[in-house]
């Protein structure tokens, strides 16, 4: 099942591309976007993988919690100002 989502969110990623592209909607600077984008998502999976192989559960869900808060405070503020 997740293959199946995996495969048809490709080929329609695919298809934009390509459509935006045939409009000229997507510029040099955007191709440059995107491919800096991936990479940096490419390498942020790679080293997030080694990254919680090495964590237990228990410091999984502190980290978990504590990204929470942190995140949740910062929305918080945001609003504040």
């Amino acid at each position: 099942m997740i293959a199946t989502k995996t495969a048809n969110s490709f080929f329609v990623g695919i298809a934009q591309i390509s459509s935006y592209a045939f409009f000229g909607v997507l510029t040099p600077a955007l191709w440059v976007y995107g491919l800096v984008l991936g990479v940096g998502a490419i390498v942020g999976n790679m080293i997030g993988k080694r990254f919680l192989t090495g964590m237990s559960v228990t410091q999984f869900r502190t980290a978990l919690l504590v990204l929470m808060s942190i995140s949740g405070l910062v929305m918080i503020i945001d609003i504040l100002i």
